[in-house]
C-alpha cells in the first residue's frame, strides 16, 4: 500500500510540474509577402491569414505557422539557434538574423519533420520588416515576408 501511496504522489508531482509550464507568446509576425520555390503564393497565403509566432513554454522557444482561416497550424521546437545583430551603416538599416532547425508537426495531416530556417528583421523607421526563409527536407523553399508585432528578445536562447 505504501507503494501505490508513493507512486501516485510522485505521478502527481510530475503532472503537476508538466502543467506548470504555460505557452507565452513572444513576437508574431504577419505574412503580407510569400513565395515557394520562387512561385509568388501571396494570394492563397493571404486568403488563409497566414502568421508565425515564436512562442516559450518554460525556457524552450517554439515556432508556429498560423493559418486563422483554416484553423491549422504547422508547430514545433526550436534547436540549434544562432543569432547575429548587424548596426546600421550608411548604406543599410540596422538588422537582425537568426538562424535555427525547427522539428515541426502539421495539424492538417500527417506531416513531421526538421526544416532549416532563418529568419531577419530589418528595424526601419516604418516598423519592423520582417522576413522568414524555411528550407524543408525535400529542399523546398518557402519565404515569408511581413511585419513584425512583439519584441522577440531571442539573446537568452543562444
Amino acid at each position: 500500500m505504501k507503494r501505490i501511496y508513493f507512486l501516485f504522489i510522485l505521478l502527481l508531482i510530475a503532472f503537476a510540474t508538466l502543467s506548470g509550464q504555460e505557452q507565452k507568446e513572444v513576437a508574431r509576425f504577419y505574412v503580407t509577402h510569400a513565395t515557394q520555390n520562387g512561385y509568388d503564393i501571396s494570394e492563397s497565403v493571404l486568403s488563409m491569414k497566414m502568421y508565425t509566432v515564436f512562442y516559450t513554454i518554460g525556457d524552450e522557444l517554439y515556432m508556429a505557422n498560423v493559418s486563422d482561416n483554416e484553423d491549422s497550424q504547422s508547430y514545433g521546437k526550436i534547436f540549434d539557434f544562432k543569432s547575429k545583430n548587424y548596426p546600421e551603416t550608411s548604406d543599410e538599416f540596422a538588422y537582425f538574423v537568426a538562424t535555427f532547425h525547427w522539428n515541426y508537426t502539421n495539424t492538417y495531416d500527417t506531416q513531421r519533420g526538421t526544416c532549416v530556417v532563418e529568419f531577419t528583421k530589418i528595424y526601419k523607421p516604418q516598423g519592423i520588416v520582417s522576413t522568414l526563409k524555411m528550407i524543408t527536407e525535400s529542399l523546398d523553399v518557402i519565404e515569408y515576408t511581413g511585419v513584425m508585432e512583439g519584441s522577440l528578445d531571442f539573446s537568452h536562447f543562444q
